[in-house]
């Protein structure tokens, strides 16, 4: 094996206190998001946006080709009226800051990546972003966590144009390793993560913090990043 693979979210680190699906947050998020732009929407806009994001939630809608933030903010904004605002990262900030706010590495990442880069692994993470996010948001995630330093090659389903559990996502991974199939080992925490390492014929471990022993056809389960 030379390289060592990781999901972001739920499995290196977490945003505490956020559910699998955000749309409780919608209205605030949306807020945010007019509040930056200059304007204020009326309660059936706020409603009009979040049916967008809705259509683009893959907790209700699953799909593996991605699409950018810059086209869900495109169709809010039809949805609210207003003109289409070219500064992407503005306002993917803004609307993404009510998700971002706790995030923090889980206790045990840190010492597995030394670990594994001590046995000369190549340390890899490919994540599906939420909404399409900009990958700018998620390397700002990262280095937050202090993992930064550790990670040789992250890529995000926006780099791929992909989501799991399509094996073109861990294929873009691997091309950016230097490694092929069957020299990279990927750990996630869901079902899509151990469907993607399956379909690209790679080593897949389950990470099972709950120790809930679910059987997808992973090739080994643990419960922690310590047990790596």
């Amino acid at each position: 094996m030379k390289a060592l693979a990781f999901d972001l979210g739920d499995t290196l680190v977490e945003y505490e206190g956020l559910p699998p699906s955000w749309e409780a947050h919608y209205p605030e998020a949306i807020a945010n998001l007019a509040e930056t732009l200059g304007f204020t929407l009326s309660p059936a806009e706020i409603r009009l946006c979040s049916d967008v994001l809705r259509k683009y939630n893959t907790r209700l809608v699953p799909r593996e080709v991605e699409v950018g933030f810059a086209e869900i903010l495109s169709q809010m904004l039809a949805a609210m009226g207003q003109p289409h605002d070219p500064d992407e990262l503005r306002c993917a900030t803004s609307f993404f800051a009510v998700f971002r706010k706790r995030l923090r590495p889980f206790p045990d990442a840190t010492n597995a990546l030394v670990a594994a880069r001590a046995r000369g692994l190549r340390i890899g993470v490919f994540t599906d972003v939420p909404y399409g996010m900009p990958r700018a948001l998620v390397e700002q995630d990262i280095e937050q966590s202090s993992l930064s330093k550790l990670i040789d090659v992250m890529l995000t389903s926006r780099d791929a144009g992909f989501r799991k559990p399509s094996p073109k996502t861990l294929e873009a991974l691997a091309t950016a390793l230097n490694c092929n199939a069957h020299e990279l080992a990927y750990v996630g925490n869901e079902r899509k993560d151990v469907d993607a390492a399956l379909a690209f014929d790679c080593e897949a471990i389950l990470l099972d913090c709950a120790g809930q022993r679910p059987d997808w056809g992973q090739h080994r389960t643990i419960t922690s990043l310590s047990e790596l």
